[in-house]
Formats: C-alpha cells, sequence, structure tokens
C-alpha cells in the first residue's frame, strides 16, 4: 500500500469507493460535479469546493458529472500522522470535517482558491514524474500546507455562518486572543476577562473540544515566540524575560524550563550543536 496517490478526473477514470476506509481523501473540484454517497444521502461538491473525507468515515460510491475537473490526492493514515502539524485546530477542525467534509472556497484577501490549487498543482508535477530525491519530504510539507490551511478555512466557515456553533466560535475567538496576547499574558483567566466568560468555561471548553486545557495551548503559543527568541544568540535572556513580561529573570527561566523541558541556556546550547552538525 503506497503512502500517498495523485489523480485527475480529466485526465484518466477512477473508483474511488476501493479506497474508501484506506485513505484520507483531499479532492479539489476545479469544474463539474462530485457526489458521495453514503447510506442513501448525497454529498455535493461544484465548482472550487474543496472536500476532506478522512479514512475512518467510509463512502459507499462516488460519482463524477461528465466533464468534472478535480484533483485527488490520497493519503494513508501514516503518512498523514507523520506530517500533521501540531494545532490547536486538528480536533476540532477534525470533527468539523466529519459532519461537514465540502468547504467551499472564496476569492477574498487570503484567496483560498488560489492557494488550495496551488498546492494541488505542486503535488500534480511531484508525482507526474519519476521519483525525485526527497519527493516523500517535499510532499509532506505540502501536505502540511494544505492542512494549515483547511483548518484557516474551517475557522473563516464557522465564524462567518449565520447559525455558528457557539462553543467552535467561542474556541476560535479563544485561539485569536492567545496569539495576540500571549507574548503578555500567559494565564486563562485574562483571556476569560477579555471575552467576558469565567475561566472555569473556558477551560472546560477547551478540554471538551481538544482534549486539552485552555492553558495547554496558552503555553503552546508562548513556546513558540520563547523558541524564536532564544534562537536570537544576540538577544539577551533578560530582554526576552523584560519584553514577555515576567516579573523577573527567574520567573522567565522557570516557565521555559517548564514549557520547552529545559533552560534557556541549554535551549540555545543545542541549537549551538545542531549547526555544528
Amino acid at each position: 500500500m503506497k503512502d500517498y496517490l495523485f489523480y485527475n478526473t480529466a485526465k484518466e477514470a477512477i473508483d474511488l469507493k476501493k479506497y474508501s476506509g484506506r485513505y484520507n481523501l483531499y479532492l479539489l473540484c476545479r469544474k463539474g460535479q462530485v457526489c458521495f454517497h453514503v447510506s442513501k444521502k448525497r454529498i455535493e461538491a461544484n465548482s472550487w469546493d474543496l472536500v476532506v473525507w478522512p479514512s475512518s468515515r467510509r463512502f459507499d460510491d462516488v460519482s463524477f458529472k461528465e466533464g468534472t475537473d478535480a484533483d485527488v490526492l490520497l493519503v494513508s493514515d501514516y503518512f498523514l500522522n507523520l506530517n500533521k502539524p501540531e494545532t490547536p485546530w486538528d480536533v476540532p477542525g477534525s470533527n468539523y470535517l466529519k459532519t461537514h467534509p465540502v468547504l467551499p472556497l472564496v476569492e477574498d484577501d487570503f484567496d483560498e482558491q488560489e492557494h488550495i490549487g496551488s498546492y494541488f498543482r505542486q503535488i500534480k508535477v511531484r508525482t507526474e514524474n519519476p521519483p525525485l530525491i526527497f519527493e516523500e519530504e517535499v510532499l509532506g510539507n505540502l501536505l502540511r500546507g494544505i492542512l494549515y490551511d483547511i483548518w484557516t478555512i474551517v475557522d473563516r466557515v464557522i465564524m462567518t455562518s449565520v447559525d455558528p456553533e457557539r462553543p467552535l466560535m467561542h474556541f476560535g475567538d479563544f485561539l485569536y486572543e492567545v496569539q495576540r496576547r500571549c507574548v503578555e499574558k500567559r494565564d486563562v483567566a485574562s483571556y476569560a476577562e477579555v471575552m467576558q466568560l469565567t475561566p472555569k468555561y473556558l477551560t472546560e471548553l477547551s478540554n471538551n473540544i481538544t482534549g486539552r486545557p485552555a492553558s495547554d495551548w496558552i503555553d503552546y503559543y508562548a513556546a513558540r515566540i520563547i523558541r524564536k527568541e532564544l534562537s536570537a544568540k544576540t538577544v539577551s535572556f533578560t530582554d526576552i524575560a523584560h519584553r514577555m513580561k515576567f516579573s523577573s529573570l527567574p520567573a522567565f527561566t522557570r516557565y521555559v524550563n517548564r514549557v520547552l523541558g529545559c533552560s534557556p541556556t541549554e535551549f540555545r546550547e543545542s541549537l549551538k550543536n545542531k549547526r555544528q552538525i
């Protein structure tokens, strides 16, 4: 069983039914219509819709309207888990897609059609030619890019829905605030106050949606900033601690030990060793 397969319906006939339950399916419908049949129900994807169908959810059949042009990327669970980025949107986004597998792409400031389309074009070129050196690494990175964009689209769909799913909407708002403020604020109570919610509700919300408390996602984004700051070896620990509003250098060091599993000095030493290798 190959870890990834790529097809284009305008060039070849595809029996997607045989891949149901075996591969995770990412289908970009450029023109025409694709219909998934599940328990006598039809789920339709039209021009510039993206279909995200997990291997855990089987379909009975797939039919293509005549003249349909669709790119199909099939990915094994192993290859997906190997390249899936860690992000707070992974669990809630995956749950949302189980019941809403068709994502309409829009031409807004982000231009989802162009972004997603470019990924599929690059994958097509890589898979149509003879195997190239680093092919798996490149395709893995392209898959990561698609997944990041999928979570961005899911966030947009939820936030602009006429009747939004309120828990997911609150969680999306929470992540937005964390990314904006975690340089200075790293406690759940601060975000609960900004969002006019209680800390208990925010913690339970995160636990219910992602299986992890809200504090974990605050630490996740703060750790990303700390890694970036520590990677600039000319910036002192004192300056970083001051910039991130820690009460003291020891407080900063304790926090780094907790979220990175090592001291600021040890982190920079590890970077030095990597450069030498």
